[in-house]
């Protein structure tokens, strides 16, 4: 008996999830193209932004899979304090164009079109406007890391507890001392971001890597796990 009410059950919950799918398909299908384009962008920018902070909070820190470094601090602090400058500087100029980044911007892009849609009708102006919002997403926050960046480093961690340490590599970090990349480290539980050379091959986002020494203020010599 428990058997056939359990097997009912499930039936029951597979019946209304694929109503459930076919309204959504039903309601999405209605939509016009740029609205269908919105919602896509802040539907996928919400779950991934979601996901990636949620393993941000549990020290997880592998989850960029593009070529990467958030503006900081460290990268100021490294130009000052090692003769990589020239390398470090192009870092920088990269440091927009970050997987966080696009997904800040189409969270603005797609929630500011969802929200402005119903007043404003001519859809080039709709589009430019939400793309105007995409962009505010962004620069609010580069700006709140800067701010959070900046209290790390005034706060009570100390760049020597790195070594030893493991971490993931944020931004891919070339061979021989060519140039930094970045990496993220949960040191006390708090993720930083630190500029970070090898000496072997070239490391690539995601890569397992173990501290070997500390450079300077702000950079690291890692090792391939």
């Amino acid at each position: 008996m428990n058997f056939f009410i359990t097997l009912s059950s499930k039936s029951s919950i597979i019946i209304t999830i694929k109503i459930m799918l076919t309204s959504i398909s039903e309601w999405f299908s209605s939509l016009d193209t740029t609205m269908q384009i919105f919602w896509a962008c802040a539907i996928a920018a919400s779950a991934v932004f979601i996901i990636q902070n949620a393993l941000m909070l549990m020290g997880i820190g592998g989850m960029d899979s593009d070529v990467d470094a958030d503006v900081s601090t460290d990268t100021d602090i490294s130009a000052e304090n090692t003769g990589h400058e020239g390398t470090l500087g192009s870092a920088g100029i990269f440091s927009l164009f970050t997987l966080r980044n696009f997904i800040n911007f189409f969270l603005g892009f797609g929630w500011g079109g969802i929200s402005l849609a119903p007043v404003v009708q001519n859809q080039a102006l709709l589009v430019f406007l939400s793309v105007l919002i995409g962009l505010v997403f962004v620069v609010i926050f580069v700006v709140m890391m800067r701010a959070l960046l900046r209290l790390e480093h005034n706060g009570s961690f100390k760049i020597q507890d790195c070594v030893g340490q493991t971490a993931s590599v944020y931004l891919r970090i070339p061979a021989h001392h060519e140039a930094a990349g970045k990496i993220q480290i949960s040191i006390n539980g708090s993720v930083h971001e630190l500029n970070a050379f090898t000496d072997g091959d070239f490391l690539p986002t995601g890569a397992r890597v173990r501290i070997i020494e500390v450079i300077d203020s702000g950079s690291l010599l890692v090792e391939k796990l």
